[in-house]
């Protein structure tokens, strides 16, 4: 594919200045989109192949109800919250973690993904400071991982190597991510964390998203799984991300009417029930503040959220080391 050809996919989303002159312009792709299909808006070619990273978990943590899981390892709607999470390693978090692994008979080692900081930077300073060191269970997935894990013990399949693609619980995973996006998954990479990274076109990954926020589209188990993945979320926000996470700043700001949930790489997704309805944004070049505003500003838009928070994340100043304001970053409306 060419330069050109790829350029003309995306359109101008976001923009950065120095002083009051525009310095960057982030690009990407959005759509908003309802359960039958019904594409309300458009922002540049939707059909687009993306990763949505971590904006996977909610189909992640489907397998968790469908399974029975839930019920046969008597887990709390914490727990499924915790598992759908891209945590920032608080207390609550890691207290939440260390907990449920002692709860399923295993330890830190036993999860599969690497030692990494909290992804918080006040929160990577305290641990700087008074730990210095990294671990499995400061990871933002590891919440994720404890609910592959419980699954595999509930499955009664294999823990070892439960992140390979081939593994029952990633064959699951896929499964589900195909049945609710009605697509063929073709690609699979590998996730920061050492999971299966599926990808498909952003409009498809929206569409499998749409049947969380309308749960009549499925039936029995699957519906049930739905309902329960979102009311989870938004009943615990902050177990959800953290306290300065944006994902949770905009969920608990609806008042439980939509679930927000990030990407690496300039993801965002928002759930919207009441509408029946679902909003995906990748920025192309993966620049996650510039996502953090492009869904705020989608979400004004649309006329689904304009609250103080989204005024705060619409248009943020960009500050130098000394702390002074050198520019900002702000939504191209009208778009």
């Amino acid at each position: 594919m060419s330069d050109e050809s790829l350029n003309n996919k995306y359109v101008d989303l976001v923009a950065a200045t120095r002083g009051e002159v525009i310095e960057n312009i982030h690009q990407g792709i959005a759509i908003a989109i309802d359960s039958n299909y019904r594409i309300i808006k458009q922002w540049g070619d939707t059909k687009t192949e993306i990763f949505p990273r971590s904006a996977l978990k909610p189909i992640q943590a489907f397998g968790i109800i469908t399974t029975g899981t839930d019920k046969g390892l008597k887990l709390k709607d914490e727990q499924i919250a915790l598992a759908t999470s891209s945590h920032h390693a608080e207390t609550v978090h890691v207290d939440m973690v260390k907990l449920w692994l002692k709860e399923l008979g295993l330890d830190e080692e036993d999860l599969t993904l690497g030692s990494a900081w909290p992804l918080s930077p006040k929160r990577k300073d305290y641990i700087l400071r008074h730990e210095g060191r990294k671990s499995k269970l400061y990871h933002n997935c590891s919440g994720k991982h404890c609910g592959q894990l419980s699954i595999c013990i509930h499955e009664k399949f294999k823990k070892l190597n439960y992140q390979d693609p081939k593994h029952p619980v990633q064959k699951l995973f896929i499964q589900n991510l195909e049945k609710l996006s009605e697509t063929k998954i073709n690609h699979i990479g590998i996730d920061g964390c050492g999971l299966p990274a599926p990808s498909l076109p952003l409009e498809r990954f929206a569409y499998a998203l749409t049947k969380f926020a309308d749960p009549a589209k499925l039936e029995g188990i699957d519906k049930k799984a739905a309902i329960k993945v979102f009311e989870c979320c938004v009943k615990y926000p902050v177990l959800f991300g953290g306290s300065e996470s944006v994902n949770s700043i905009l969920t608990k700001s609806s008042k439980k009417r939509v679930l927000v949930k990030n990407g690496a790489d300039g993801v965002f997704s928002a759930i919207i029930p009441d509408e029946k309805m679902v909003v995906v944004v990748k920025i192309k070049d993966g620049n996650m503040k510039a996502a953090e505003i492009a869904i705020a500003g989608l979400l004004k838009d649309l006329k689904i959220l304009d609250n103080e928070e989204i005024k705060k994340l619409i248009t943020q100043p960009i500050m130098n080391s000394a702390g002074k304001r050198s520019g900002k970053m702000y939504w191209l409306e009208n778009n």
